[in-house]
């Protein structure tokens, strides 16, 4: 008879809370930096929103609840931390007091050569899906290229995604061409 209530109340969690699993994920990592850290945060976001179901259901905006009580969980979390009269020790501060959030010199070099790749492709693509790449990364969304474009909604869609893979394949042809270059010299 467990097994029978139990199924609704899944398949009720699984509609209500998993279409929003990756944005709290990625939510979680800005927050903490950290892979075990988001695991654990959108863990417990889950087990608080299984708690709240019913609630949840309801809701014409579940997932801004569930950003909101995460957000919440995250910053308690940090509080709780900062005012624990418990230090910690051993090799767990070495690391946090060595660790930085600044990008260190391999992050470096590989951003210098995805903007170098980036610069040698974007001017093969043409004027118009350059145009349109700059805007949407700007922040405007289709409605808004559409009524700078002229363009239906539709069709500045089908525009973008199609400046997005010819960019995306630009981009595999340009690394491929340079791993022959290194290995034709080796």
């Amino acid at each position: 008879m467990g097994e029978d209530i139990e199924k609704p109340i899944d398949r009720r969690f699984e509609a209500v809370v998993r279409p929003h699993f990756d944005a709290l994920y990625r939510a979680a990592m800005r927050l903490t930096r950290s892979r075990e850290n988001a695991e654990d945060l959108v863990q417990e976001i889950l087990l608080r929103a299984c708690c709240e179901l019913d609630r949840l259901e309801t809701l014409e905006s579940p997932r801004a609840w569930l950003m909101r009580v995460q957000y919440r969980i995250f910053v308690d979390e940090l509080r709780r931390r900062t005012r624990s009269p418990v230090a910690v020790g051993g090799e767990a501060a070495n690391a946090d007091a060595a660790a930085s959030e600044d990008p260190g010199p391999e992050e470096l070099t590989e951003t210098a050569q995805r903007h170098r790749q980036l610069a040698r492709v974007w001017t093969t693509l043409d004027r118009r899906q350059r145009a349109l790449l700059a805007l949407h990364a700007e922040g405007y969304t289709l409605a808004e290229l559409a009524a700078i474009t002229g363009l239906t909604r539709n069709a500045v869609g089908v525009s973008l995604h199609r400046a997005r893979a010819r960019l995306a394949k630009l981009i595999r042809n340009d690394s491929a061409g340079g791993l022959r270059l290194v290995q034709a010299e080796g």
